[in-house]
């Protein structure tokens, strides 16, 4: 019921503010040609929806900024955003057609489709996923052999686990000297208070680091990012189903655009981002934790050549890195995962 009248409280305050005179700012700002820059007046708005791969967190920020700011409105839609339980989960809800869109991470989605599952990536909003490990204070974290000689966390359900053998092997790891230790993710957390733990090897900077880093104020961790170590595929895309790309081109379009005006908002004013999430969902993820995430999550947005653009050289990596590890086996044609035909360059 509290989440409810926040969301009620959330929209009244947004509409006292100039929804329109906000999304059309934004809407400036990506460049949107008036034939498509939005919906007829009076017109009745499209429903569809857009499945994410977990529950409400930071990094799902911009999708919400687009819903409340208006800009899925101002594009003739209304979107129902939904939870998920996972990216395979997602992936497969949007394969079948249960719902349109989804917001997931590239390594399911490419999954999926070498699987052959009827998915097209209309936009690459992740730079990259953002995996990273965090250790104490007093457990240097300098590079890939910092592993060597501790206790780390490699929980089977993680993605750092699915590409594990590849960076062994890259980095030439001496698992002998690698304690790994398979926790289930909700159990990780209370075994590095507990100090079972010295690094936490399978968490993603934008979200688990920043639970983590908030349950020690005290204390400064040590971050590396596989990213600095050229060891991590981009991160989360928005995907849709390809039977939907095919057949309704311009709703793809609208929701593609919409959502690079989220993004485009967070990215030009984060502090508003950050209070519109957190009185969504401030009262159960914690205020703190919340714009950590944001904050975390503007460093991980693609913004080049342009926002939400595919890059064929950051698929191609991914793609390499991905089959190098046997996530995959077999790469197809970069145009098998993605378009760029909807997103506004």
């Amino acid at each position: 019921m509290a989440q409810r009248r926040n969301e009620r409280e959330n929209r009244a305050l947004v509409t006292r503010r100039g929804l329109l005179k906000g999304a059309a700012a934004v809407g400036a700002g990506l460049c949107l040609p008036r034939s498509v820059a939005g919906a007829e007046p009076g017109a009745p708005l499209k429903k569809t929806t857009l499945r994410f791969n977990w529950t409400a967190k930071g990094e799902f920020t911009p999708l919400y900024v687009a819903r409340e700011l208006g800009f899925f409105k101002e594009q003739g839609l209304e979107v129902e955003l939904l939870e998920g339980k996972s990216g395979t989960q997602a992936v497969q809800v949007v394969g079948t057609g249960s719902d349109a869109f989804g917001f997931v991470p590239s390594i399911q989605v490419i999954q999926g489709i070498n699987q052959g599952i009827p998915l097209r990536v209309a936009g690459t909003f992740g730079r990259v996923t953002g995996m990273c490990w965090a250790s104490w204070p007093d457990v240097p974290l300098d590079g890939p052999k910092s592993l060597e000689g501790r206790k780390v966390s490699l929980s089977s359900a993680s993605t750092f686990f699915q590409v594990w053998p590849a960076f062994v092997k890259k980095f030439k790891i001496d698992t002998a000297k690698v304690e790994t230790v398979n926790a289930d993710p909700s159990a990780r957390v209370g075994l590095f208070l507990s100090r079972r733990l010295d690094i936490m090897a399978d968490i993603f900077v934008a979200n688990d680091f920043v639970v983590l880093q908030n349950k020690l104020p005290d204390k400064k961790l040590n971050l590396l990012r596989l990213s600095d170590l050229g060891f991590d595929p981009v991160g989360y895309v928005l995907v849709a189903n390809r039977s939907v790309v095919e057949k309704e081109p311009e709703l793809v379009r609208r929701v593609t655009r919409a959502t690079q005006m989220g993004f485009q908002s967070m990215i030009d004013s984060p502090k508003e981002a950050i209070a519109i999430m957190t009185r969504l969902y401030g009262e159960r993820l914690g205020a703190p934790i919340i714009e950590g995430q944001v904050t975390r999550l503007l460093t991980l947005v693609n913004r080049e050549p342009k926002l939400g653009v595919s890059n064929e050289p950051d698929w191609q990596r991914s793609l390499d890195l991905l089959y190098e590890a046997g996530v995959i086996d077999k790469k197809l044609p970069l145009d098998s995962y993605y378009t760029n035909d909807f997103v506004q360059a």
